[in-house]
């Protein structure tokens, strides 16, 4: 096997994991070893653990969450300097967890795995929030839970903010409904992180990767029929046509009332006179 092939195994165990023992730094740095194969999983997974000793030795014993949230903001965002991507938001860089750490920038699901890893290490009881088009972190308190945006310094934010935020990430094309700020798994969150890298990749026409991000994303989601059909029109492009073919058939079967029907059955039959002529 290859260094790529062994990083893929190593996710593949890793996402198939419970819930509770799904280690989301590790499967978000497995996904960035894949792009870049020098990453060194181990060594990134010991700096998260070193930083969080040296946030734990700042937290004095019985203190509450709302104490360790104020003191994890000033550790994450003041001392370790992370701030929110603002010059080049789309990169894929910003999706790959070993470039956040050691730029310290990043969008809002990345900066929001560091701050939800360094928060559970002190025994913060955070969750995801997969809010449309900006990630957020949950924190369970009383009397009402906070609403924490790490691409914003971990600010907490108010109904009237998420109302803003969804404005500003849909352009008014979705009403703000209180299902948006649902609690999602780790998996969905390193689902997000590779749908946000594929589409990172594609911006930059880098078809292989975005292929690779979608192999990723059928791992996790197998009946997806979207990226089915994303896996066959990339293999298309990189003239793997009966790759192409394979998928594509697929998707028409498994998705026999899709609107793009029409469009993906002349492709279809463009693949069955290009693998006819190679015979």
């Amino acid at each position: 096997m290859t260094n790529r092939e062994h990083i893929r195994a190593d996710f593949e165990r890793m996402v198939k994991r419970p819930e509770p023992s799904l280690d989301l730094a590790r499967a978000a740095l497995l996904v960035a070893a894949e792009s870049d194969p020098r990453v060194d999983v181990d060594a990134q997974v010991h700096t998260l653990e070193s930083w969080a000793a040296e946030l734990r030795a700042r937290i004095e014993p019985g203190w509450n969450n709302l104490q360790k949230l104020a003191r994890l903001r000033r550790y994450v965002f003041e001392d370790l300097g992370f701030r929110g991507e603002q010059q080049d938001y789309y990169s894929p860089s910003n999706s790959l967890l070993h470039e956040v750490m050691q730029r310290r920038r990043g969008i809002p699901l990345t900066l929001s795995i560091v701050f939800m890893e360094l928060g559970w290490r002190i025994g913060m009881p955070l969750v995801g929030v997969g809010f449309p088009g900006h990630f957020l972190v949950r924190l369970p308190v009383e009397p009402g839970d906070l609403l924490l945006d790490p691409y914003s310094e971990g600010r907490s934010l108010s109904r009237d903010d998420v109302r803003g935020l969804l404005e500003q990430a849909t352009r008014g094309r979705m009403e703000f409904d209180e299902a948006l700020l649902a609690s999602i798994s780790k998996r969905d969150m390193i689902a997000r992180l590779l749908l946000n890298l594929k589409g990172a990749y594609l911006r930059e026409q880098r078809d292989e990767e975005a292929l690779a991000a979608v192999d990723r994303l059928l791992v996790l989601h197998p009946g997806d029929t979207t990226e089915v059909r994303d896996r066959g029109l990339l293999l298309y492009r990189l003239q793997h046509f009966g790759a192409a073919y394979d998928a594509l058939r697929r998707y028409l079967d498994h998705a026999p009332e899709v609107s793009d029907r029409e469009q993906i059955e002349a492709h279809v039959a463009t693949l069955r006179q290009i693998l006819a002529s190679l015979n």
